[in-house]
């Protein structure tokens, strides 16, 4: 064989090998389901309204709304800067009265991120923060503490660990398939055994056949 047909056939074999892989696991996932949970609780329309509600929580485990950073934002405040409610509201009159009176002064001049614009509004928010809070809760050092809090936490919220998802993937097969904890472990400890003979008859028979299937395509179309 040439090595331009080799490498189309090791090309569509990592693809079709994974592909083929994928759609065994599923179906064996199917048959082990419905062996021990019950064919009647892991109905077709189970299992994808147990797929839909599971792409809605990866979803909102990995979208921070404009809410959330703001709840974020306040309790920071709060935390570091010992900003109550009410010095946050005097902030936001102060700031925005700064603001309003900065914007009217550029007028339509450049206001981009390096502009002197920007610097300016920069200096007038300090300013309204040591007004508001007091300059003693916001030193330089606190600012630079609340921002790297804010941005940690910006990224967990945005993080899904493989520990959330194996606990959210139990509460919504509880949930949904009205299975218990004991079944759950069942099906985990029988699919596992399931996995590693599959794994085992993949590597020895599964993938050479797939290999001398493939060798014929291309032979036969190259």
């Amino acid at each position: 064989m040439s090595k331009s047909a080799k490498a189309k056939v090791d090309d569509l074999l990592a693809t079709e090998s994974h592909q083929l892989r994928e759609q065994k696991i599923h179906k064996i996932r199917a048959a082990m389901e419905a062996l021990v949970y019950g064919a009647e609780k892991v109905s077709s329309t189970k299992r994808s309204q147990f797929q839909v509600r599971l792409n809605r929580a990866w979803q909102a485990a990995t979208t921070w709304s404009d809410a959330d950073r703001r709840k974020a934002t306040e309790r920071l405040e709060h935390e570091i800067h010992q900003a109550t409610p009410a010095k946050r509201k005097l902030f936001d009159k102060l700031f925005q009265n700064h603001e309003r009176q900065l914007l009217q002064e550029v007028g339509a001049k450049a206001t981009g991120p390096r502009s002197k614009f920007a610097k300016q509004l920069a200096l007038m928010k300090t300013a309204a923060e040591d007004e508001a809070y007091g300059a003693p809760n916001l030193t330089a050092d606190k600012r630079l503490q609340f921002q790297n809090r804010l941005s940690d936490a910006g990224t967990e919220a945005s993080t899904w660990s493989l520990a959330d998802s194996e606990r959210i993937t139990i509460q919504l097969e509880r949930e949904i398939y009205g299975i218990t904890s004991n079944e759950q472990k069942r099906f985990k400890k029988e699919f596992s055994i399931r996995l590693i003979e599959f794994g085992a008859w993949w590597e020895t028979i599964g993938i050479q056949a797939l290999r001398k299937t493939i060798k014929q395509r291309v032979i036969h179309f190259g």
